[in-house]
């Protein structure tokens, strides 16, 4: 039987730019998982990644049109206010071949798989929580019954024949070492793009994190589940030797598994590539109590050479509302640690959320500035911006769709949207956002996050200057709303907003003038 995993085309939203928060980087390796989980079982499958390949919507439809297969299994991703495109170009590779059963996988229609059942009939079934042994079960379901009526797989929700959504909940696996290694049918693209090599080496989280869906997603209140340091070296290893890749990233949502076993466990890693002396590189995220000198010593001295830091806040009320169990000492040490040991952290932090005040937001302003985090523009734009993003799965999501304290919800009630419930930091907020994204929209002509001040003269001043004056028009602005300044009426906010961004855009204008 022939089955079809599709990556698809993911369009671009200028007006979003929080990618990380809808496209969790621990789902990046689910169709190789549930590649590899096939073709262990003898099932041939045809992996199209139609992101990679950067085709858009009408090409994938074409190329898909023009295939023979049964079974189609997508890993849907909620692309904003754009989601409806991928439900319209299933639908018309569906008209093509109207015998063939569309699946979807993923965080987001996990959470969504009800409404989606309900409102798309060319969409047959979805799975939730871990793809790989609902897919080879549905697969070998739909192989023995080319027409199938009622589908009963665990982690498979389905229409009933009275067209009713059914769903049971399938386990999370246990032993991630009887997992075979994902497939990589597109490596060798994906090193010509620059792309860097992922290693999943844990799935879940010890942490409670109320705007987290990881958890949910598993189907577990509270485990993290690691595969063994020998299992995880090995694949290196094999990555390393037979396709000379030297650069790694682990997808894990937190590397470090609780406690002291976590630690050891990380050490044990870091001993078993310094045992061998490979030369690579590698990156992780996890969260700041998990950063300690001994293991982090080992794991710099085996290659590590980026970590993704959990903050969420400088605030101590926030970091509280959030179940973080973290504190905002515990934050800075681990900030001053990674740069002890020569490694300059990337930040997860969330500026403004549905609690947010004045003051917890000049709390955590103070922070950044404090730790010396804001020196690059694209960064700055995105940390004095960040909203908390709230989807379905999420304990926040529970809590205030209980409370009504919602204004609406999004495409197939996957995302919630609120006010701020202080009503001058909603105001605050949506001057600062549209002060950040006009930034953000100028600057990929020039700088990435990526950028650095090492450049020519011209785009070193407009690195700073652009810089200085987000850093500046943020403290100003929200020094005027402390000051009860009248900046909180529709008009107020729109005029403001527009004198901010235009103050951002002249920065570009100004140095376009002197380099001509």
């Amino acid at each position: 039987m022939s089955i079809v995993l599709l990556e698809p085309p993911r369009p671009q939203n200028h007006n979003r730019f929080e990618d990380v928060v809808n496209a969790p980087l621990s789902a990046c390796l689910f169709t190789g998982y549930i590649a590899s989980v096939l073709r262990e079982h003898k099932i041939t499958v045809e992996v199209v990644n139609a992101h990679l390949y950067d085709w858009p919507i009408e090409q994938t439809i074409t190329q898909l049109s023009n295939k023979s297969f049964l079974l189609l299994c997508v890993h849907t991703v909620y692309l904003w206010e754009r989601t409806q495109n991928v439900f319209d170009m299933l639908s018309a590779i569906k008209s093509s071949n109207k015998a063939m059963h569309i699946n979807l996988y993923g965080y987001y229609p996990t959470f969504a798989h009800k409404k989606i059942l309900e409102d798309f009939p060319h969409i047959d079934s979805v799975t939730t929580g871990e793809p790989e042994f609902t897919a080879l079960e549905l697969a070998q379901h739909i192989s023995q019954n080319r027409a199938p009526d009622e589908i009963h797989i665990p982690g498979l929700a389905s229409r009933n024949n009275q067209g009713n959504v059914v769903f049971s909940p399938r386990p999370p696996v246990q032993d991630l070492d009887q997992l075979p290694y994902p497939d990589r049918q597109d490596i060798d693209l994906y090193k010509k793009k620059g792309i860097v090599t992922y290693i999943q080496g844990s799935r879940g989280c010890y942490g409670h994190c109320t705007f987290c869906y990881l958890n949910p997603f598993y189907g577990q209140v509270n485990l993290w589940r690691g595969r063994s340091a020998k299992n995880i070296f090995d694949e290196i290893l094999k990555l390393h030797t037979e396709h000379s890749i030297e650069n790694f990233y682990f997808s894990d949502a937190n590397f470090f598994g609780p406690g002291k076993p976590g630690k050891e466990r990380a050490v044990t890693l870091a001993e078993l590539i310094l045992a061998h002396d490979l030369d690579i590189r590698f990156g992780f995220e996890c969260r700041a109590n998990d950063i300690e000198e001994y293991s982090l010593s080992r794991l710099v001295m085996a290659g590590l050479t980026n970590v993704f830091l959990g903050l969420e806040s400088g605030d101590t009320a926030s970091l509280k509302r959030f179940k973080k169990y973290t504190t905002v000492d515990e934050n800075k040490q681990a900030i001053q640690l990674l740069r002890d040991y020569g490694i300059e952290p990337t930040f997860g932090f969330i500026m403004f959320e549905p609690n947010s005040t004045l003051e917890s937001v000049r709390n955590n302003f103070e922070f950044l500035q404090e730790m010396g985090i804001m020196t690059n523009p694209a960064v700055t734009a995105h940390l004095l911006h960040h909203r908390q993003t709230i989807f379905a799965g999420t304990p926040d999501y529970q809590s205030m769709t209980r409370e009504a304290t919602c204004t609406d919800t999004s495409f197939k009630n996957y995302e919630l949207f609120y006010k701020i419930k202080d009503p001058k930091v909603e105001a605050f907020s949506e001057i600062i956002s549209n002060v950040c994204r006009a930034a953000l929209s100028l600057l990929p002509k020039t700088f990435t996050c990526e950028s650095n001040a090492s450049k020519a003269g011209f785009e070193s001043n407009l690195f700073d200057t652009l810089n200085n004056t987000l850093i500046a028009i943020f403290e100003k602005t929200l020094s005027d709303f402390d000051a009860n300044r009248n900046l909180d009426n529709p008009d107020a906010i729109r005029n403001t907003s527009q004198k901010l961004a235009h103050e951002v855009e002249t920065v570009f204008g100004k140095q376009s003038v002197v380099s001509d």
